[in-house]
């Protein structure tokens, strides 16, 4: 009997180890893994901006026909995204520069305006309204004038009734402006000169038509003749025609 206790329970044992190596060689159990948090969507902007640059300082600026400005712009035109935009950069003396921008949302859109100079501004001030402005030999409207001209060399004529005509030379040149003062001077009075002779004196003409008067009055009464009268008669008067 001594000798079975240990051999059962060295059997005992072995069973055990046997049951217990699977489980001790197993891999051990993960950890749960947390979730990750989920990231929002960054939102679309609802805005967006445009940048107008041109070279042409005081050009107007048009968004939608909006004036907005002159160049050089102190910012950037804030708009709403999504939606397209005209924009128009004009100067007198230049062709307008015309362009369409879609605006995205959060961007900022350039427009570079690049005016083409084609007519020369000419202002003209004169002391005398509506005088009549001529320009290379053309009619071109009346004082105070401010148009639009060709660029070039032209003669220049002021002229209004009453008034020595002004002429000028000018230089016209394309997307300059010129100003200029007239005054036309009034046309002055003819010079009578004194008629000194004899001629001239009022006492010579009135001894003239003394002269001329006592005449005539002889020979009317030289044409007459002598009236007789007959003597006693007291009652017979004398006429004379």
């Amino acid at each position: 009997m001594p000798t079975r206790q240990p051999i059962a329970a060295v059997t005992l044992l072995s069973l055990m180890l046997t049951l217990v190596s699977p489980l001790a060689m197993a891999a051990p159990p993960k950890k749960p893994v947390a979730a990750k948090p989920e990231v929002a969507e960054t939102p679309v902007s609802t805005q967006a901006t445009i940048t107008v640059s041109s070279l042409t300082r005081g050009a107007k600026v048009y968004l939608n026909d909006e004036d907005v400005g002159e160049v050089p712009l102190k910012s950037p035109l804030k708009v709403k995204a999504g939606e397209t935009y005209a924009i128009r950069v004009q100067k007198r003396g230049y062709a307008p520069y015309l362009d369409t921008v879609m605006a995205g949302g959060g961007q900022n859109s350039a427009v570079e305006a690049d005016l083409v100079p084609t007519m020369g501004v000419l202002r003209i001030n004169c002391n005398v309204l509506r005088a009549r402005v001529t320009l290379a030999g053309k009619p071109i409207g009346m004082t105070p004038f401010d148009g639009d001209v060709a660029p070039g060399k032209h003669e220049l004529h002021i002229a209004v009734p009453g008034y020595l005509q002004e002429t000028r030379e000018l230089q016209i040149d394309a997307g300059q402006e010129q100003t200029l003062d007239i005054t036309l001077n009034p046309v002055p009075a003819p010079v009578v000169q004194e008629d000194k002779s004899i001629f001239a004196r009022w006492w010579f003409w009135t001894a003239v038509g003394a002269v001329v008067v006592g005449g005539v009055a002889a020979g009317v009464v030289a044409s007459q003749g002598p009236k007789h009268v007959p003597a006693g008669d007291a009652d017979v008067r004398l006429q004379l025609p």
